[in-house]
């Protein structure tokens, strides 16, 4: 049964960023596979000039996340955005702040 899989690229990137040299900073690539080896040989695939550096491959347990988007309306007012998996808004509610 595939699983998700958190895959690094241990290259250093070729632009400055937070991750640039620095493994941990950096987000990974989220990859469903059968094992492991599938998951490097799938990263391995969209970047093949980087298999001599490797990636680095951890089983990864995914969470849901919940993403609201926040907008104003005409007049200014602060709204809660919140959409389905397709980008269809479900709900628009004022925004409270905490």
């Amino acid at each position: 049964m595939p699983r998700e899989y958190r895959c690094t690229r241990n290259a250093l990137y070729c632009h400055n960023c937070l991750g640039h040299n620095d493994l941990t900073a950096r987000q990974g690539h989220y990859v469903w596979a059968e094992g492991e080896e599938e998951a490097w040989e799938k990263m391995a695939t969209k970047f093949p000039s980087e298999t001599e550096a490797g990636f680095t491959v951890q089983a990864w347990e995914g969470f849901n996340v919940k993403v609201v988007e926040l907008k104003r309306d005409a007049v200014g007012n602060l709204l809660e955005i919140e959409r389905d998996e397709e980008g269809n808004i479900i709900q628009v509610r004022p925004h409270e702040e905490q």
